[in-house]
């Protein structure tokens, strides 16, 4: 029979990162410019949908889901003939949001380029459907702190996090806040907040030593 030995808990394990007030609102601002970036995608992929549309029924097919790489896929195989006025408004679009364009206008395209404008809008949409995962995370997040803090629904993220800022105590919410960092870590952080996830993610290694 074995003893059980007893070892008392290694304080560091129990350590908790301490956000200041201001890093705090700063991770409010965070919060609401990825949920503009949001909305403006949003937009512009449903104004790509709308030339996929036109394009589909112009091309007359209509069936499948309107993805831009099923559609272009279709203008590579029937040449783009008759469809240059949405390409032009796709090509806009993407080229706005800092994807890769062909160079000129879309009369003079050659089919590679046809192609590779396709890729271009596919790949906003595979964007917009990871940042839509994001923000429903972020969100979930943010109900759950407003219902321990008895905030209003309609809180903004920017008011949430001013709030929190003005309460010294985090403990009934810390793990959410932490869950938000994170899931703000792919987007475009100036270095001072890109030094708050590192300095984050340090300390959890020293916690589990």
């Amino acid at each position: 029979m074995y003893n059980r030995i007893k070892t008392k808990p290694d304080p560091s394990s129990t350590w908790t990162f301490r956000y200041s007030p201001e890093m705090l609102r700063h991770i409010g601002m965070q919060v609401e410019n990825l949920m503009s970036q949001y909305s403006s995608l949003k937009i512009y992929k449903r104004a790509i949908e709308r030339q996929l549309a036109a394009i589909a029924t112009r091309i007359s097919e209509h069936d499948g889901v309107l993805l831009p790489r099923s559609v272009f896929l279709l203008l590579e195989m029937r040449g783009s003939g008759g469809v240059s006025a949405q390409l032009e408004q796709i090509a806009s679009i993407v080229d706005e949001q800092g994807y890769w364009k062909p160079q000129g206008h879309v009369p003079n395209y050659q089919r590679q380029d046809v192609y590779h404008l396709g890729q271009s809008a596919q790949r906003l949409f595979d964007d917009y459907t990871v940042l839509d995962r994001r923000i429903e995370h972020v969100q979930a997040h943010l109900r759950h702190i407003k219902q321990c803090r008895q905030m209003g629904s309609d809180t903004t993220p920017l008011e949430v996090f001013e709030e929190l800022a003005a309460t010294p105590d985090l403990v009934s919410v810390q793990n959410r806040v932490d869950a938000i960092v994170q899931l703000l870590g792919p987007t475009k952080q100036s270095r001072w907040f890109r030094w708050l996830l590192q300095h984050r993610g340090r300390n959890k290694i020293r916690s589990t030593e």
